[in-house]
């Protein structure tokens, strides 16, 4: 197993104050849909991000391969709606809590 950044840019800058009420709905979507890999221990934290140059959110997840990854990203209502663009990247040596913890390579 390994970690990810599990990133998602929305597609327009001021996407998190200018959401319409169909996007705020699937944006709750979102929410909940990445209750469940959090649930299951597959999501160490996910949040939106307070960045003022563009709204972002982040998770942060483990997978065994870009198969698994593209799995929780068909799934994600953020995705089905094409509110923006979603891309991972490998933490190649994360630290929990003070502790390294081990990962693979691609």
């Amino acid at each position: 197993m390994s970690w990810y950044l599990y990133r998602l840019r929305a597609h327009r800058p001021d996407f998190a104050q200018t959401m319409t009420e169909a996007e705020t709905a699937t944006m709750m979507a979102h929410v909940e849909y990445w209750r469940g890999p959090s649930r299951d221990g597959r999501v160490l934290i996910y949040s939106p991000v307070a960045d003022p140059a563009h709204s972002w959110g982040m998770a942060i997840v483990q997978a065994d391969s870009d198969a698994e990854l593209e799995e929780l990203r068909a799934g994600d209502p953020a995705h089905l709606a094409d509110v923006g663009e979603i891309d991972w990247l490998l933490l190649p040596m994360p630290v929990v809590a003070g502790v390294a913890a081990p990962t693979h390579t691609r």
